[in-house]
């Protein structure tokens, strides 16, 4: 066979490969979806998928299926979202530890970045630092020159080492150039049961589950992480205001996809996502979950994405927080 008939052939085979693509993108979707979480029930990135799922499905025309794949800090789940086909059919939950995974394992089997396309942003939590209500602390600054006048003797808890309340708390310490001793504990209830015991002067943790112990009086809230207030704590200040220009650090959730999907699949999806959040009964359920929503296309939550995993790269690097 000569040379230019098998380049014919080869053009002849990829035409045929865009033209079955661009077929099934256009029919695009004709089975149900799959919604994978790849964290444990009860969790913003849960509750925001069985809350998004059912409007997705509307504006699709096809079942969108919720699918807990859980463990490895988030690897498994997403991973399972990685090897698929990069058809649209398997969504991810995405959030913060998508970010932190390359920085923070030492052998991860796939690259979040690279493997995984982004469709949109849904939304941000706020994290809170608090402290017993009977410190010292009535600010953020008066933590701060605690922190500096007893270097190495106050310490904080956190849910887990490597988690996004943990980077936030190196952030800020980093920042402020004071040493604080991390104390990971074996989920956030735990943490915060150290912290009203006594084992610890501080947690950050993100701010719904904090907030019932905050309104009963037991904890004081110095400064939340987010570029805003937090409407739950008007009156609490940002970690921004409170002598830390530009700091945010938020837990956020968005859906992403398998890389090489289809951009007009990823654009359906985009505009489905889009319109679910802008119905009052999605918007009013997630915001009640202490969610301020913020929805950012593919092309912008990707770049969201950049800045994330840089932001938590440069933290995971100065905590020292690794994973094998």
């Amino acid at each position: 066979m000569g040379q230019t008939v098998r380049n014919v052939l080869r053009i002849t085979v990829t035409l045929a490969a865009l033209a079955l693509a661009h077929a099934a993108s256009a029919q695009y979707p004709s089975k149900p979806i799959r919604y994978i979480v790849p964290f444990p029930p009860g969790g913003i990135a849960d509750i925001a998928a069985r809350v998004i799922s059912p409007k997705l499905a509307e504006a699709l025309g096809q079942p969108v299926v919720v699918e807990q794949r859980v463990g490895a800090g988030g690897n498994i789940g997403a991973e399972a979202v990685v090897r698929a086909e990069p058809d649209g059919y398997t969504l991810l939950s995405a959030a913060p530890p998508v970010a932190i995974a390359q920085s923070l394992y030492r052998h991860l089997s796939f690259n979040p970045r690279r493997d995984l396309a982004p469709v949109a942003l849904i939304g941000e939590v706020p994290n809170v630092l608090v402290v017993r209500s009977d410190s010292k602390a009535q600010t953020l600054q008066d933590l701060i020159e605690l922190a500096r006048r007893n270097p190495g003797k106050l310490d904080y808890s956190s849910l887990a080492a490597g988690t996004s309340v943990h980077l936030a708390a190196e952030m800020l310490k980093h920042r402020a150039q004071v040493f604080i001793v991390h104390i990971p504990y074996r989920g956030a209830p735990q943490a915060m049961m150290g912290l009203l015991g006594g084992e610890v002067d501080m947690m950050m943790d993100a701010l719904p589950p904090s907030l019932e112990q905050i309104r009963a009086g037991k904890t004081r809230a110095l400064a939340v992480t987010s570029a805003q207030r937090a409407p739950q704590l008007p009156n609490v200040p940002t970690i921004a205001e409170s002598g830390f220009p530009g700091f945010e650090v938020t837990g956020w959730v968005g859906i992403s996809t398998t890389a090489g999907t289809p951009p007009a699949t990823i654009a359906k999806l985009e505009a489905a996502a889009r319109k679910a959040l802008a119905n009052p009964e999605v918007a009013s359920l997630l915001q009640r979950q202490g969610m301020a929503l913020r929805f950012l296309g593919a092309k912008e939550f990707g770049a969201f994405l950049d800045t994330e995993i840089a932001k938590f790269a440069d933290a995971v690097k100065y905590s020292g927080a690794t994973v094998d």
